[in-house]
């Protein structure tokens, strides 16, 4: 009977329609660094982590019986599937998603206690997370990560955020802090379908607040140890057609590991102003600026230094019926002292970008397609290129969504680009998802996505010298781009019983890789990019969830990832297994308690440098870069470690304000994340936010 009630309630739902900061340094890595540090041993045992986990999942459990207010099957009935707007451009349940998603909700980020935008990533599945500077996360998924965390794409309310000096994704410029996120949602898998390039091995969306969300003033203070703090406000209403939202604030972050400012305050601030003129007619013009300074590691086992300057954009987006036009600006200008690294030079970046998007969904028989197409045109000139550089990129994409009998979607998608430079790619991806009752559906997916070349990798001619040592680095203007296909078969399911599950199989193989073209003798170093080799992996991911009653939620999830070794790979360090758990409890008088903890096995991690073979040994009894060279290069290995999180708070439901306080690094290990970044510390921080 209930089974019955969800199917037809599930068929109503579908007819009814519903939506590193700056530029790394250019130079190589290869002078003035410090040689890995070694890896220490945890404080506590892990077989004391592993006792402590048990216990309190048992004292769940139990907790989870003895409760009144358990929840009952009528309850769990009219439990909302999450819905995703970024894995289509179209709204699904991700039941129906033609790609594995998560969705990480406004619940999730102000339990998590945590004041940057990155970290609320670290517990999901499949996700590779490292640290290289304080200020300095890297984010990538499915066994493809690195310093340059270019491999992932990052929208702000479906905007980019990449740098294109270095195909590199600027979290920290984000102007947006947890406050102001309504929820973000995690594409794995290649998105370049939809989104073009940089789309490689997923997209992170990260969805800010309406007007409407905020309905009044928030005013948010966060302190911490090492002098780490942020303060905010959000501004947000809707007065009949017109709306407006303001957002703005300061930010400073220190590094664990010998407390220096990593993040030297950010001032950032954003805001929009929308007219709707009819339910489905609206539209928007938004802005945002992040000026301030940050720590930078440009390169593997390198040094880091500051950086200065500015980004910002400004929007308009233009919604009539089923046709959007979206048109953005966006200015980058940076520079930084690098004296530490070569004489007493200033070196500068600036980007500008113009780019114009616009689809148009549409319906017929028992098909819903969406066809676009977009537009841009990117400028980038630096002290360490011979020129200004222009490209531009043409792209026409199209989705089309064919329901079939027997509850079965077809999801085929496909997308064109052409850039002045590197030429055309074709992105197409296939999804059959067949959805078992209303609680459970199988997806089998196939897909290619491709990666342009960076400004640097394309444009970057330099000569120094350094006393009798003389280093030339130079572009490629003739790379193609990487290419990945990838094949995946999925199973999830929803609320069957308070029980949620997802499983994932996925096999990625990666061709025209591009890397370290290197020739070097004790005088000399020639180093190019070129489009170097092709490479496999394979791997799985498990997802449970189960909300014991409305108190109490336990959350699991283990992915594993299998990677091909190659001598020039950069992709790393990626373990091949992470375990995260997650306990949460809410009590009705508005006090909460929540504990997460991730646990990832040996990784291991290439500089993606190879000495050719006849290099020439240094010279006897001087220090010499090709002698640093030998000694980097090849497979290093890292220590796995257990980080842990708890977090606790007060949110009374009719009150104007909530307290929350977090520990970070729980369990005190200080084994290192990266090689060259901050040993990590225990870190703790507290916040009220008031609204009014």
């Amino acid at each position: 009977m209930l089974q019955n009630i969800r199917y037809k309630l599930h068929t109503m739902a579908i007819i009814v329609p519903s939506s590193g900061f700056f530029p790394d340094f250019t130079l190589p890595a290869y002078f003035s660094m410090p040689m890995p540090m070694p890896c220490t041993t945890p404080n506590i045992s892990r077989i004391t982590k592993s006792m402590l986990l048990v216990a309190l999942t048992l004292i769940a459990l139990r907790t989870g019986r003895a409760e009144a207010t358990a929840l009952t099957g009528e309850m769990l009935l009219f439990q909302e599937i999450p819905r995703v707007t970024t894995a289509s451009r179209q709204t699904v349940s991700v039941l129906e998603s033609p790609a594995t998603a998560t969705v990480i909700t406004r619940e999730d980020i102000l339990h998590s206690g945590f004041n940057s935008t990155s970290d609320l990533v670290r517990f999901i599945t499949g996700i590779d997370y490292f640290k290289n500077s304080g200020a300095g996360p890297n984010v990538g998924m499915r066994g493809v990560n690195g310093v340059q965390a270019n491999q992932v794409l990052v929208l702000l309310d479906g905007r980019p955020i990449f740098n294109p000096a270095r195909n590199s994704n600027q979290c920290a410029l984000i102007p947006s802090f947890p406050n102001d996120i309504e929820r973000i949602e995690i594409i794995r898998g290649p998105g370049s379908a939809l989104y073009g390039s940089n789309a490689f091995a997923g997209v992170i969306n990260i969805i800010t607040r309406t007007p409407e969300d905020i309905d009044g003033v928030d005013l948010m203070a966060s302190t911490g140890t090492f002098s780490s703090g942020l303060y905010n406000f959000d501004a947000g209403k809707r007065d009949g057609k017109f709306s407006y939202k303001l957002t703005g604030g300061w930010i400073q972050e220190s590094s664990p590991d010998d407390h220096d400012n990593q993040v030297k305050g950010l001032l950032k601030f954003a805001g929009n102003i929308g007219y709707k003129w009819q339910p489905e007619r609206n539209a928007e013009l938004s802005f945002g600026v992040t000026s301030g300074s940050i720590a930078v590691l440009p390169l593997y086992a390198m040094s880091t230094f500051d950086q200065d300057g500015e980004d910002a954009f400004v929007r308009t987006k233009l919604n009539i019926d089923n046709t959007h036009f979206d048109l953005w600006w966006r200015h980058h200008s940076t520079s930084a002292d690098v004296a530490s690294i070569r004489g007493s030079n200033k070196h500068y970046w600036k980007f500008d970008n113009i780019n114009l998007t616009a689809h148009h969904k549409f319906y017929w028989k028992n098909h819903e397609t969406i066809t676009g197409a977009e537009l841009r045109m990117s400028y980038l000139g630096a002290t360490s290129y011979d020129k200004w550089h222009q490209q531009f990129l043409y792209s026409l994409f199209m989705e089309d969504r064919w329901y079939l009998p027997h509850n079965f979607n077809i999801f085929l998608s496909a997308r064109y680009d052409h850039q002045s430079r590197a030429g055309g790619a074709f992105s197409p991806r296939l999804s059959i998802v067949k959805q078992i009752g209303a609680t459970q559906s199988l997806r089998l997916s196939a897909s290619q996505a491709f990666k342009y070349p960076s400004y640097l990798q394309n444009y970057m001619d330099q000569t120094t010298e350094f006393g009798s040592f003389t280093f030339e680095h130079f572009g490629n203007r003739h790379l193609d781009p990487e290419k990945l296909v990838s094949v995946e078969l999925a199973y999830q399911a929803w609320n069957m019983s308070g029980l949620s599950a997802m499983a994932a199989l996925f096999y990625n193989n990666y061709s025209d890789i591009i890397d370290f073209d290197m020739a070097m003798n004790h005088r000399q170093i020639n180093l190019t990019y070129d489009n170097m080799y092709s490479m496999h992996q394979y791997g799985g991911e498990l997802e449970l969830s189960y909300r014991f009653n409305t108190n109490l939620l336990v959350r699991f999830n283990y992915s594993y990832v299998w990677k091909q070794k190659r001598d020039n790979i950069t992709f790393g360090p990626v373990p091949s297994n992470q375990i995260n758990g997650e306990i949460r409890y809410d009590h009705e008088s508005g006090l909460w308690i929540d504990l997460r903890i991730h646990w990832q096995d040996d990784s291991d991690y290439s500089t993606g440098i190879r000495v050719p073979s006849g290099s020439a040994p240094p010279s006897a009894g001087t220090i010499n870069p090709v002698e640093i060279i030998q000694s980097l290069s090849g497979w290093h290995s890292m220590d796995s470690y257990t980080y842990g999180d708890l977090s606790a708070g007060y949110m009374p439901k009719n009150w104007p304000f909530s307290i929350t306080c977090a520990v970070h690094n729980l369990f005190h290990d200080r084994t290192m994340e990266y090689p060259a970044g901050p040993k990590p510390d225990t870190t703790f921080t507290g916040r009220i936010t008031w609204h009014f």
